[in-house]
């Protein structure tokens, strides 16, 4: 199941009603909350019917980006000398 951000940029508390319709979906999991923002793991359309046409949210998959590799290393490999 994807992961998505949800984001309500509306004036104001989300609405309250809103965690409750994001929650009654099968199988959905509110991953974290910070008030204004979700971090939901849900069928999108699901979600997105969940939370209707309001303009105030804001739907985004999550996205993950790999950390680089920043242990150093050796420029080349050291010679053993004969």
């Amino acid at each position: 199941m994807a992961r998505f951000v949800v984001r309500y940029r509306g004036a104001g508390d989300r609405p309250r009603e809103a965690l409750q319709r994001v929650q009654s979906i099968e199988g959905a999991q509110v991953l974290d909350d910070t008030g204004r923002m979700m971090l939901v793991e849900a069928p999108e359309h699901e979600l997105r019917s969940a939370l209707g046409t309001d303009a105030d949210w804001v739907l985004s998959p999550e996205v993950n980006y790999p950390l680089p590799d920043t242990r150093k290393r050796p420029a080349s490999p050291p010679s053993h000398g004969s």
